[in-house]
């Protein structure tokens, strides 16, 4: 297929604009961060190798314990335990992996879409898309399953969480010019992002809102780094990105570790994006979140809604505009110069 030229994207990826009730976006669509959406990321978590005194002393924000009021799950597929999902190349804007053997296991008529005739499965309702996919940024296809390179794989039965692999070793590329390591930023990523196929609906049709509740995720993590830092950022971080549509743009990826002083003193890190042709403009928060340690599997559990309350001076003194639909949530192995491996396990979005 031919891919449209990517537009300029920030640096953590998202989904693109809203589409009419009940269609979904086509994987081949760029997903570049759109002015008109706002995207909340949290529980970004550092390596040990990575994180600094001040990032390592700060206190996480939006964490919570394992005592959590019980909420309904509002994706299709909590947990990933169907195999119903795409693979797509972000930066080429293509989608180039289908896995549709478990997508008869998801059943509900808000699924349906005739755009998606692409991800090759149609149920007796009729052709559906994928309740979830996997996600690579500025890796070729050719990089695939190649070290340095990277990989996605999908381990386990199904029917029971699904354990999702995601392999980011950008410890080794040269540039252009063969001489120097190359130190973009390289991320693959697990997420739900259809609105209809992987995220739910309101029983009239409607999308669920940021503001109709307590939002979280979470999951199980388990990452690991092999060798040390290539590039003057040491970067290898895994994290948890949520992205909601409103009339500002906001990105509010927790990205804990070395981070600027500034930024250690402020806590709060807001990025100014630049305004798309009839959008509005907005930004991007970073917020410090919780560290994780190589080789210790961890149960992660974030509070989008706590986090925007905490930070609520960062946007506008608005916490949870009324008119925010949810849009997103990727877990992201995001490194520059570095060996990162991880597990994602039992990924679910909740409202409450």
């Amino acid at each position: 297929m031919t891919a449209p030229e990517p537009a300029p994207r920030p640096p953590h990826p998202v989904t693109p604009e809203p589409e009419p009730p009940h269609a979904i976006p086509q994987p081949w669509k760029s997903l570049r961060l759109a002015a008109a959406l706002a995207a909340v990321s949290a529980a970004a978590v550092p390596l040990a190798p990575s994180a600094s005194a001040g990032s390592a002393a700060a206190e996480p924000a939006g964490h919570l314990s394992r005592t959590v009021k019980p909420a309904a799950s509002i994706v299709y597929d909590p947990g990933m335990k169907w195999r119903c999902y795409s693979v797509s190349d972000e930066t080429a804007g293509s989608n180039y992996g289908n896995d549709s053997r478990d997508c008869g296991k998801i059943v509900h008529p808000n699924r349906v879409n005739a755009d998606c005739t692409w991800f090759g499965y149609t149920s007796p309702r009729g052709v559906e898309c994928p309740a979830w996919r996997c996600v690579t940024y500025n890796w070729g296809q050719d990089s695939l399953r190649a070290y340095p390179g990277y990989d996605h794989q999908v381990q386990g039965d199904s029917g029971a969480p699904l354990t999702l692999v995601l392999q980011n070793n950008s410890r080794g590329p040269r540039d252009t010019a063969g001489q120097t390591q190359n130190c973009e930023l390289k991320e693959v990523a697990v997420s739900h992002e259809y609105v209809g196929s992987s995220f739910k609906r309101k029983a009239d049709g409607s999308t669920y809102n940021f503001a109709d509740g307590q939002v979280k995720v979470a999951y199980d993590a388990l990452v690991e780094q092999t060798g040390g830092f290539a590039c003057e950022e040491k970067r290898a971080l895994l994290t948890t990105d949520f992205s909601t549509r409103d009339q500002r743009h906001l990105r509010r990826p927790l990205r804990p570790g070395p981070l600027l002083p500034a930024e250690r003193r402020r806590r709060a890190v807001v990025q100014q994006l630049p305004q798309a042709e009839g959008t509005a403009d907005g930004c991007r928060m970073t917020v410090h979140g919780e560290q994780l340690t190589s080789g210790e599997r961890r149960h992660l559990e974030v509070d989008f809604s706590g986090i925007a309350r905490k930070y609520r001076g960062h946007l506008n003194d608005e916490a949870v505009p009324s008119a925010s639909q949810i849009e997103a949530v990727q877990v992201v192995n995001s490194a520059k110069g570095a060996d990162l491996r991880a597990e994602v396990s039992g990924l679910d979005v909740t409202l409450g």
